[in-house]
């Protein structure tokens, strides 16, 4: 089984993040993007609007993973597990970008 692109496309489309006001923006390009494709455990992660670059067998593992290279790239990072809605997990932008 090879990767699969978030939502069948090379790219990102804009998520909403109005059922979650504590989430105050949307992610930006060069932000990291933990996502569960339907019925599998796995999460891949990828880098706003790309394709994901990374798989982690776990949730935990891939908010960890996300957590971290968003840490070290000093992006955002989110997630989202339906592909529509999209929850901060990690936040390294200032506030102002």
């Amino acid at each position: 089984m090879g990767q699969r692109t978030i939502a069948g496309c090379d790219t990102l489309t804009g998520m909403s993040t109005e059922k979650h006001p504590a989430s105050l923006s949307s992610p930006q390009s060069g932000d990291l993007l933990v996502s569960r494709s339907t019925a599998v455990r796995e999460h891949d992660i990828s880098i706003v609007p790309n394709a994901p670059h990374a798989t982690s067998p776990t949730h935990d593992g891939g908010v960890a993973d996300a957590r971290l290279e968003a840490d070290v790239r000093g992006v955002d990072a989110w997630l989202t597990e339906d592909q529509t809605h999209v929850v901060k997990i990690a936040a390294h932008r200032p506030p102002d970008e």
